[in-house]
């Protein structure tokens, strides 16, 4: 009994006493009253205050105190029963209320009492439709027949049986429920049992969607794991411990940082607390190097677990090794950059090509202009060519045109460009270079390519010998203009006597 129950025991108890109490003395004051008024045996006054007889006054007290010791035996019989009385009300009000079903068997296994929950869970109206029938009125006879083989004996002995019982509404429809039953010593018996088919049925449901995730998740080949918002791996699979040279029982249930980093603290960058902080993806690539020394390449993804109220709760990390991938693109590269190259420079030289040189000249012009600044060119031709290729062969022509080619390119600045601009003609592009400094560059190559001799094999050399022109860009030219102006001046170095410079008009 609690606080409050006590209290109102000891309240009714103090109530009869006073009561009691008051019963005495009205008992005495009328005794006296009756003897001093009514029988005139004393006064009133001595009846009261006990100047009676002492036998009189032994009967009186006697009497008295066996009435009062009676009262005290009702009071505590009455509060007694009324506690009791008090305490089957929970009790029987807790039954009624609650939510599991609970009935009483007689020793013919029939029902004698059931609450409401019970007659409801088995498909009865109410109770009154149960008492009375027998316990297989829920079972059919292979339910019974094992009942009676397992379940029974477990009575007998004295023990509490608990457990899953199949069993069927009044309806014939299955349902599950989960009993405890008790004998008791009369051999009646307690059954308390609910109902779990719906909660079986959202197991069941809950263990398939567990299976179906984890064949996904064994099935996932590529590094996969999913960690905490404390950065804890709660699951990882085998690839993803064998990219961290780890296995899946050395990281699961450690943080991330700790596990695979022996950190104390969140790396730098780390993409799990990007999508922690904004509840997005993340992607990255990097390069990692293995314990064995392997280097690899990975992309690394995060995506976010988020709950009913919006919040992340986990992040699933998943890593693909991309190192074919950064290879073949590393290769395409390379080879588009050697197309670009091969479709930009001669193959006989390797100076840049007719083409590649109008696009950079183009482009110094254009640079020119904007910065205002000066931009000469020079164009070259090889006297003769044609009698080395006559006398000689193309071979032996080729390999002047490579000995030209040579000295350009060991006689020009980083910033000067030059390339073959058509069969013995050469392109050189003097960027921010006026007339002096362009004169200057001329007359090097020129003197240059005078003292060289071509070896042909053997002992047999040629000389060779270049004509050129010069021009500078003017303001507002274009590249028709510039080249026509070029080749005019190198016409005229041509028909002067060659192995000279011209400057263009």
């Amino acid at each position: 009994m609690g606080v409050d129950g006590t209290a109102g025991v000891m309240k009714i108890e103090r109530k009869y006493i006073a009561i009691i109490f008051f019963v005495a003395v009205t008992a005495w004051v009328g005794d006296a009253a009756i003897h001093a008024f009514f029988l005139g045996s004393t006064g009133f006054l001595d009846a009261v205050l006990f100047r009676q007889g002492v036998r009189h006054m032994s009967i009186e007290w006697f009497l008295i105190l066996f009435y009062s010791a009676f009262a005290v035996l009702l009071v505590r019989i009455l509060t007694t029963r009324r506690k009791v009385q008090g305490e089957l009300e929970k009790h029987l009000t807790a039954i009624e209320t609650s939510m599991d079903g609970i009935a009483i068997f007689n020793q013919a296994h029939e029902y004698i009492y059931t609450n409401d929950a019970y007659a409801a869970i088995t498909g009865y109206g109410s109770p009154l439709q149960l008492l009375g029938r027998s316990f297989r009125a829920i079972y059919d006879d292979q339910q019974v027949a094992w009942i009676e083989k397992n379940l029974f004996p477990v009575l007998e002995r004295g023990e509490r049986w608990h457990g899953e019982l199949p069993a069927h509404r009044k309806s014939g429809e299955d349902f599950l429920q989960e009993a405890t039953i008790t004998m008791l010593p009369d051999r009646t018996c307690i059954c308390i049992m609910r109902d779990i088919t719906e909660r079986k049925r959202q197991d069941e449901t809950l263990r398939r969607s567990e299976r179906f995730l984890n064949s996904i998740f064994d099935s996932i080949h590529d590094p996969f794991c999913i960690l905490n918002p404390d950065y804890t791996i709660v699951r990882a699979n085998k690839a993803y411990a064998n990219l961290k040279d780890r296995t899946v029982e050395d990281i699961v249930g450690r943080t991330c940082y700790k596990a695979l980093e022996g950190r104390d603290d969140v790396c730098e960058g780390c993409l799990i607390r990007k999508t922690l902080q904004s509840g997005d993806p993340c992607a990255k690539e990097k390069k990692i190097e293995l314990r064995s020394g392997e280097e690899l390449w990975i992309e690394i993804f995060t995506y976010p677990i988020i709950d009913e109220a919006g919040r992340v709760v986990s992040v699933i990390e998943y890593t693909r090794d991309v190192t074919d991938r950064k290879m073949a693109e590393e290769e395409r590269k390379r080879l588009i950059d050697r197309l670009e190259f091969l479709s930009s420079v001669d193959g006989l030289t390797g100076l840049l090509n007719r083409r590649a040189l109008n696009e950079q000249l183009s482009y110094e012009i254009e640079r020119a202009r904007r910065f205002r600044s000066d931009m000469s060119v020079i164009l070259c031709d090889m006297d003769n060519l044609k009698e080395v290729n006559d006398t000689h062969g193309h071979l032996a022509g080729d390999t002047a045109i490579q000995v030209v080619s040579a000295i350009l390119r060991n006689s020009l600045r980083k910033v000067d460009l030059a390339g073959r601009y058509g069969g013995d003609e050469f392109l050189i592009i003097l960027p921010e270079t006026a007339m002096e400094g362009a004169q200057h560059i001329a007359e090097k190559v020129r003197e240059t390519v005078q003292r060289t001799e071509v070896r042909l094999g053997g002992e047999k050399r040629i000389g060779v010998a270049v004509s050129m022109g010069i021009a500078c860009v003017r303001p507002g030219e274009r590249i028709d203009g510039l080249m026509s102006r070029v080749d005019a001046a190198l016409y005229d170095s041509k028909n002067q006597g060659r192995n000279r410079i011209t400057i263009a008009a």
